[in-house]
């Protein structure tokens, strides 16, 4: 008998938009959910990050906006922010 397989991670789509960061999905209850992905140190690795934002977070409508929209249920390449909104 074999042993179960591990769940496999969704993959960001990132590789579907060169210029992608990651992926933004809304989810049913309206709550964006945003899978980034980032080069680290001298590009020799990558980091992943997980961020979901409801309805009520304050960067609700700017992460909305930045992907272009969405609607439940829809994912979305997620574009890199400019440099000055980073901080």
């Amino acid at each position: 008998m074999t042993s179960p397989s591990p769940p496999r991670a969704e993959p960001t789509h990132a590789a579907e938009d060169p210029a992608s960061i990651g992926v933004a999905t809304m989810e049913d209850d309206g709550a964006i959910v945003l899978r980034l992905r980032a080069p680290v140190g001298s590009g020799s690795g990558f980091g992943e990050g997980y961020f979901r934002y409801e309805r009520t977070h304050p960067q609700y409508d700017n992460v909305r906006r930045h992907v272009g929209g969405l609607e439940p249920g829809q994912s979305k390449p997620v574009p890199p922010w400019p440099d000055d909104a980073q901080g």
